[in-house]
């Protein structure tokens, strides 16, 4: 969508450059100033509501009436949104992630049974050791090491492929392809790396027809041949569970290290308590989580949020981290604190739109955080905070770069 600007009410540009290292104070302004912010839309003239406060969130995540399909909309509403619309990747949008019921209640009926408990703990036992090889290469660089590169990217395409079924040998090309899709801010190079990758999984659907295994990708075929399902469902499902169940693990991994490594009466926490990691894993979504906010959704009737009516047709925005940093809802919120409890922070969403790949994601994260803080007890940063670069809009929340020394020096 081309960006809205501001009417009636303070300015808010949760994408602007000055923000991007540390949003919180602007969400923390917007939420105590202007809590349900409006925009509008030079293109269509629609206008585009930010939520900040937890409740208010909460609502809109589970809101019978705002949806994630525009089609869903009277044709004249509809047809606006389509003119305002330059998304490349339109073609591969049928899944779980951008669709409504019943559609999304029958395509995740498909898919929850390869994230249960069976599937998750064999996961588990092939990523940690994938994990103790990355850290063994750590061991061995000599200075400067790139945690992104080095642990927090290799590992979620990894475990997508060990889900779905993709050779490792495929591993780079696949990590290409996400890093053009997420990384590249390039609607062209977007577009290519989605075709490439769309062209890629048909070949890959027609191989694993001839020869089903036992993975995510041959039950999906399978579930095809039934009549559950459309090629067009199978595609963009697979091609939606490696964007999601990549990129954003990419970022909890790196966004929980440089936390930890921010806060070093925590990181001492939990090295005196290496229990603690679960819940450190939950306080990270909460309190730098790596989305930023939750994808639009389209008010399919007048709703009224906050105490604010918001118009049929007009795009609503939950920005999970001002959530999670709501007083109302959490004590001492600015405090990072990896022992929290309760901690019902919003980091993986809410109601049907739940993340379907949170086990594996929380997975990912604990074995690669505890795995480097076991293995490297002098660990510190490189460089100064304030000089890390972060992915360039709020909605994917992380850092490209994090050079730590494993040995301190």
């Amino acid at each position: 969508m081309t960006a809205p600007t501001s009417t009636g009410s303070p300015v808010f540009d949760l994408d602007a450059p000055e923000h991007r290292s540390d949003p919180h104070p602007l969400l923390r302004r917007m939420r105590e100033r202007d809590p349900v912010h409006r925009r509008v839309n030079r293109v269509t003239g629609l206008s585009t509501w930010y939520l900040t406060r937890y409740a208010d969130v909460q609502q809109a995540l589970h809101h019978p009436d705002i949806g994630r399909q525009p089609e869903r909309l009277p044709a004249g509403l509809a047809a606006r949104h389509r003119r305002g619309d330059a998304d490349p990747l339109a073609v591969v949008r049928r899944n779980v992630f951008h669709l409504d019921p019943p559609d999304h209640t029958r395509l995740r009926r498909l898919l929850a049974p390869s994230f249960g408990p069976r599937t998750v703990a064999a996961i588990d036992r092939r990523l940690r050791q994938a994990v103790l090889a990355m850290v063994d290469d750590i061991a061995a660089a000599d200075g400067e090491v790139d945690v992104i590169e080095a642990l927090a990217l290799p590992l979620p395409v990894r475990v997508v492929a060990d889900l779905v079924g993709f050779p490792l040998d495929d591993l780079a090309t696949l990590r290409r392809w996400s890093d053009e899709i997420c990384r590249s801010g390039d609607m062209a190079r977007v577009h290519r790396a989605g075709c490439e990758f769309v062209g890629y999984v048909n070949r890959a659907i027609d191989a694993r027809r001839r020869d089903p295994g036992d993975d995510l990708l041959s039950r999906l075929i399978q579930a095809q041949g039934a009549g559950e399902l459309s090629r067009t469902e199978l595609v963009s499902s697979v091609f939606q569970l490696l964007l999601a169940g990549d990129e954003t693990t990419v970022n909890l991994i790196g966004n929980g290290v440089l936390e930890l490594l921010r806060h070093p009466d925590q990181l001492a926490r939990l090295r005196a308590r290496p229990e603690l990691i679960d819940s450190a894993v939950e306080e990270v979504m909460r309190f730098n989580g790596p989305v930023g906010h939750a994808r639009h959704g389209y008010a399919l009737a007048d709703v009224e949020i906050g105490g604010t009516r918001i118009p049929q047709g007009d795009l609503v925005i939950p920005v999970l981290l001002a959530a999670n940093r709501d007083p109302a809802a959490f004590p001492a919120p600015k405090v990072f604190d990896i022992a929290r409890t309760p901690n019902r922070h919003l980091g993986f969403g809410h109601g049907i739109h739940f993340c379907i790949g949170a086990a594996l994601a929380r997975l990912q994260a604990r074995a690669a955080i505890g795995t480097l803080l076991h293995r490297f007890p002098r660990l510190r940063l490189a460089t100064d905070p304030a000089d890390l670069s972060w992915t360039p809009t709020l909605f994917l929340h992380g850092v490209r770069r994090l050079p730590v020394l494993p040995y301190g020096r």
